[in-house]
């Protein structure tokens, strides 16, 4: 007779036994330390998805023949199958089986000692094996899903496996130089918003022209400007006007004060919001479908990713498997594209992001943002940067920290929470940053050349005078006249521009600016606009010759334009202050009421209470596998009551053949008793036949009172 789990978990040897709880710790509940429960979380829906999360390429298609051949047969001769080959299941069963995704059910009413015998690979492919039914469901296991190719089958033909190798000096300099040039891009960026805010579409967003727009405008790609774009949106940088008539996207109102902060923890805030943004920049740059159409700043109404769900957004997952390639792959080496994606597939086949477009983009990004670095005459292969390999096992390290607090993110061991830059590599982005430079060689072809990072005070005199005409680990401004002519239409003088651009200039100012600056307010004087303080309008022209004769309205500098108006040369508050001590009755006229100073609303994440189960600490694990192992393997039938305890008893009487009372109740709370043979428990629902009737029935598992054996 062959094992169901339970019995295969209590049966089970020592070793096997520890092995499975320390790789499933996300099943154990301190509150319930029973073999029945542990049995029924991982034979759950949702215990067996957590564990075919963590399964490489090569697990998962045993684990699928496995699936097909348990359509037609609940014990599965291993070595009759034709598809697996016998030195993959001898690797992989073991994770199989550590995993509760299959486990040795015995046979010739052997099954305590096949299950001893299991450790041993030889043995274990010769013997019958059984796994969860929830994975039949799980999986393509379909005639029609087994006749296309799987999106993590690539053809090895087709994929560059050559290798490059990059030189220090290169990985020193690109490094340094990305991160650099993307503070500057980002700082530009939110300059650029401040000065022309982007109006703020239905949807939330910004639409892909506007974009375009702002990437032209930075001399960036379009990818680039959206990932820009997500990252200052997450670190509030970037905000919506309040204005309900036209909403617009601009600067927020501390972000000057957050960009001129220390540019290596503003590096790390970027990364970091980076890795856990849930958005791909080619979806959003091309749109999820032909008749969905994104925009940039918007949460998308639905999920953007079809097919397998799991645990951690796709985009995160993504991100943190090419960091991890890029890791293995070497400091001084590179590898082409192609290869890193198919890689990627390998260790995450079911990931849904599975096109070759958003490793592409993703790879980009690193190269961007200093992770990642490419050889000069190969530009589609890329290798990490000191900072890439830093960062790869600083998450490597954050999560296994993480799991050690929260078991509950195993077996896949990745949390989106944890996905930030530690420590030491902030602190080698900051010895490789080189100082900012306070001032800027001004030539006499009106450009402006800042020779290193460039400090954000300095950067934003210049913005008022020039455009940025190229960034990078040095910035070039071109000095435009337009750009002067708007600065001084503000009512500054020649001389005081000059003098603002002479206290940031390292040399003499070149008599080309000064020329420029003289010539521009030459023509700035042949028209002047004045603004007037306040305006006195009266009903009867008597009432305003009264106000005019009077002696104590002559600091008013009152000057009468029509019968009924008069301008003044003070304030409208100075103006009503004078009219009250003069005895004059006056109303302070507002069109639209009080001026109102407009603010920036930052948009942040909504507030998630995320209630999390108990687990059992490191500490406490031992004596949790000393409690289970410990109680009776035999135990009297009980009643169940809980919805994993009825999937499980439901589960072992469908394999055993035996018959169950099932009390159930209606939509109206009415709870009635039905005998049923189960044969299949899958998808939440028990499917067999009623023994009264001899009719076929499918009950649903939430609707079950309680689960006992028939008499």
């Amino acid at each position: 007779m062959s094992m169901t789990f339970s019995q295969w978990l209590s049966h089970s040897a020592d070793a096997e036994f520890e092995s499975f709880v320390r790789t499933r710790r996300d099943l154990l509940q301190p509150e319930s330390p029973t073999m029945a429960a542990l049995a029924a979380a991982a034979s759950s829906r949702i215990g067996v998805s957590r564990g075919i999360e963590a399964l490489d390429a090569g697990t998962l298609e045993v684990f699928i023949a496995l699936a097909k051949a348990a359509r037609t047969t609940p014990e599965i001769e291993v070595a009759s199958i034709p598809r697996i080959d016998p030195a993959l299941a001898e690797a992989t069963l073991p994770r199989l089986r550590d995993l509760g995704l299959a486990w040795p059910a015995g046979g010739d009413g052997d099954g305590a000692g096949s299950a001893e015998s299991a450790g041993s690979a030889g043995s274990a492919v010769a013997g019958v094996w059984k796994i969860q039914s929830e994975a039949i469901t799980l999986l393509p296991t379909s005639a029609a899903e087994s006749s296309r190719a799987h999106p993590w089958q690539i053809d090895e033909s087709s994929i560059d496996s050559s290798t490059a190798a990059i030189g220090q000096p290169l990985i020193h300099n690109g490094e340094q130089a990305a991160v650099a040039e993307v503070i500057s891009s980002l700082r530009g960026l939110v300059d650029e918003l401040a000065v022309s805010p982007i109006s703020r579409l239905t949807s939330g967003g910004i639409s892909k022209r506007d974009v375009s727009r702002l990437a032209r405008t930075l001399e960036l790609g379009l990818e680039q400007t959206i990932t820009l774009l997500q990252a200052a949106k997450s670190l509030h940088l970037i905000g919506v006007l309040d204005d309900a008539l036209d909403p617009q996207w601009t600067a927020a109102d501390d972000a000057d004060s957050a960009l001129a902060g220390d540019r290596a923890a503003l590096w790390a805030d970027l990364v970091g919001a980076w890795l856990r943004d849930l958005l791909d920049v080619t979806q959003l740059a091309a749109g999820a479908s032909e008749n969905e159409r994104l925009t940039v700043l918007a949460a998308p109404k639905k999920s953007l990713f079809k097919g397998y769900g799991l645990s951690v957004p796709a985009m995160p997952l993504l991100r943190f498997a090419v960091l991890s390639v890029l890791h293995d792959i070497g400091l001084g080496t590179a590898r082409s594209a192609g290869w890193i994606h198919a890689e990627m597939l390998r260790r995450h086949p079911l990931l849904p992001a599975h096109e070759f477009a958003m490793t592409e983009a993703v790879l980009h990004t690193c190269v961007t943002v200093g992770l990642a670095t490419t050889p000069l005459q190969q530009p589609e292969h890329f290798g990490p940067s000191r900072f890439g390999l830093r960062l790869a096992a600083g998450l490597d390290r954050a999560m296994a920290e993480h799991a050690a607090q929260d078991p509950s993110i195993l077996p896949l061991g990745v949390s989106v929470e944890a996905l930030t830059v530690p420590g030491d590599v902030i602190a080698a982005v900051t010895e490789g940053l080189g100082a900012e430079v306070d001032t800027v060689l001004i030539q006499s072809d009106l450009t402006a050349v800042a020779t290193g990072p460039i400090e954000p005070r300095v950067h934003r005199i210049l913005r008022k005078y020039a455009v940025v005409e190229a960034r990078g680990q040095g910035t070039v401004y071109r000095i435009d006249a337009e750009t002067i002519e708007d600065t001084m239409q503000a009512g500054l003088s020649p001389e005081e521009a000059l003098a603002e651009l002479a206290e940031i200039s390292a040399e003499e100012l070149p008599s080309t600016l000064e020329f420029l600056v003289q010539n521009t307010a030459s023509k700035l004087r042949r028209v002047r606009v004045a603004g007037a303080r306040s305006v006195l309008v009266v009903d009867d022209p008597v009432d305003l010759d009264v106000i005019l004769s009077d002696q104590a309205m002559m600091p008013a500098g009152l000057e009468r334009l029509a019968p009924t108006v008069a301008i003044a040369q003070l304030g409208p508050e100075r103006t009503m202050h004078l009219l009250e001590a003069s005895d004059h009755h006056a109303l302070l006229h507002s069109a639209a009421g009080p001026v109102r100073k407009r603010r920036v609303i930052t948009e942040s994440e909504p507030e998630v209470s995320v209630r999390r189960r108990p687990r059992v600490s490191d500490g406490h694990l031992g004596e949790y596998m000393r409690i289970l192992r410990s109680a009776p393997a035999a135990a009297a039938p009980v009643s169940t009551d809980e919805p994993l305890g009825h999937m499980d008893r439901l589960r072992e009487a469908a394999e055993m053949k035996q018959r169950v009372l099932i009390r159930i109740a209606d939509s109206h709370g009415k709870e009635r008793t039905i005998e049923m043979l189960p044969a299949t428990l899958n998808a939440g629902r028990v499917r067999g036949v009623v023994t009264t009737t001899g009719a076929e029935a499918s009950l649903s598992v939430a609707r079950i009172v309680s689960v006992d054996p028939s008499p």
